[in-house]
């Protein structure tokens, strides 16, 4: 049972990161890393809600807000963003799937 298991486990990583959404993720990640633009959003993104977490402060929140609004404005983040969204919807399904499998041997 181990085996097979591991062998359909490996079918279903092997099956998403074939997927075109995957590989168009993976491409267009590694394109973003070189724009400066959207490193730098995504930089000031980050430090910034580190702050909202710690200080849960409106401004802060504002000004997130307005710098991904930045970040959507840029086409090549939006398609990365519509790919990812589709691969984690993929992994999402699996470990749904796999959540319901092993709660039903478990509690049987």
């Amino acid at each position: 049972m181990v085996s097979w298991l591991n062998k359909a486990l490996c079918d279903v990583i092997n099956r998403i990161s074939n997927s075109d959404d995957y590989k168009s993720c993976i491409l267009l990640k590694e394109k973003m890393s070189t724009n400066k633009e959207i490193c730098e959003l995504v930089e000031k993104i980050k430090i910034l809600q580190k702050k909202y977490v710690r200080e849960s402060d409106e401004e802060v929140l504002a000004e997130i807000k307005i710098h991904e609004k930045k970040l959507n404005e840029i086409p090549i983040y939006v398609i990365y963003m519509q790919h990812l969204e589709k691969v984690n919807k993929m992994i999402n399904y699996v470990k749904d799937e796999l959540n319901d499998y092993f709660y039903k041997v478990l509690n049987n």
